[in-house]
């Protein structure tokens, strides 16, 4: 199933946040080690973590699947998109120790030959993980399946406490558009006797309606040159569900997407000078009619 073993992508070093060590995300009860020599950063999609020697990337996504044999005939189905994705598994889908499944895959990303090996947990409490590393066919070693196996273990669930929010937000966020965007360009240079560099760009779209239910549109894309790896990656999804606003353990205010598919997104809220912020992040919130950039709710 696309949507647990994730979408598939290719990003170079150059353009990763540095983020690095222990990673906590207490509002999914959720927490994991970035690898050694690896940084990361946080997507729509997940947590994206790469190398500066090592090819390829480690992608952690969550996922709302409890079961351990759903979560192994989702594996089984691979992986497959029209941007030239085609991922199946090789071998048996193996138990990786009493909560997870492990697999490993070949294919084509970007209709360019690629290996991958993935970790997939449940979490007795709620939103698990699917932890994949992938890279070109020809760059591809067991190293990559240790370092998902050795992430996979440091990978640590808890329970998540969260009751309504009383803050203000739900109203203040019915019938508004929230809208990210961000781009960036790393110009060019070498590295390795090769050329590097690259851009991407970023939008995430969210519409949260007075009766409860939201519309949801984020994309992706990304160019660069690796010297010979993967060219291009585009990624887009759109998903429904029920919006509301808890607040967590910590007191803090959480917006929570609950899409139909099972999927669950979840933003810390706050506010300074008037602007929202999601996670960290500015979002612009709008209101009116989707001609002046408003919500699709009426």
């Amino acid at each position: 199933m696309k949507n647990l073993w994730c979408f598939l992508i290719l990003l170079p070093y150059a353009l990763l946040a540095q983020d690095s060590g222990h990673k906590d995300f207490p509002n999914l009860g959720i927490s994991f080690d970035i690898p050694s020599g690896w940084v990361g950063q946080e997507n729509e999609s997940g947590y994206l973590m790469g190398s500066y020697t090592d090819a390829g990337i480690i992608l952690m996504m969550p996922h709302q699947t409890k079961d351990l044999q759903q979560l192994r005939n989702e594996a089984r189905q691979g992986v497959a998109d029209n941007q030239g994705t085609n991922l199946t598994p090789i071998g048996d889908i193996a138990d990786f120790h009493t909560t997870g499944i492990q697999a490993s895959y070949q294919g084509t990303v970007s209709y360019q030959p690629a290996k991958a090996y993935a970790v997939g947990l449940v979490n007795a409490y709620g939103t698990g993980v699917t932890i994949i590393a992938m890279t070109t066919a020809e760059q591809y070693s067991q190293k990559y399946e240790q370092i998902v196996k050795d992430v996979a273990s440091t990978v640590k669930f808890s329970k998540v406490e969260v009751k309504e929010s009383k803050s203000g937000w739900s109203e203040l966020l019915q019938n508004a558009r929230l809208t990210y965007m961000h781009s960036y360009n790393s110009g060019s240079g070498s590295y390795g006797g090769y050329s590097t560099g690259g851009g991407y760009s970023d939008q995430e779209q969210i519409d949260l309606c007075a009766k409860g239910y939201f519309k949801y549109s984020s994309s992706s894309s990304m160019s660069f040159d690796t010297g010979g790896g993967f060219g291009s990656s585009h990624d887009s999804d759109q998903g429904a569900g029920t919006w509301t606003v808890v607040t967590n353990p910590q007191g803090q205010d959480i917006l929570q997407l609950s899409f139909h598919n099972g999927q669950v997104y979840e933003y810390t809220l706050s506010l300074e000078d008037n602007k929202t912020f999601l996670n960290g992040k500015r979002y612009f919130r709008t209101y009116g009619t989707v001609t002046n950039d408003g919500p699709d709710c009426f």
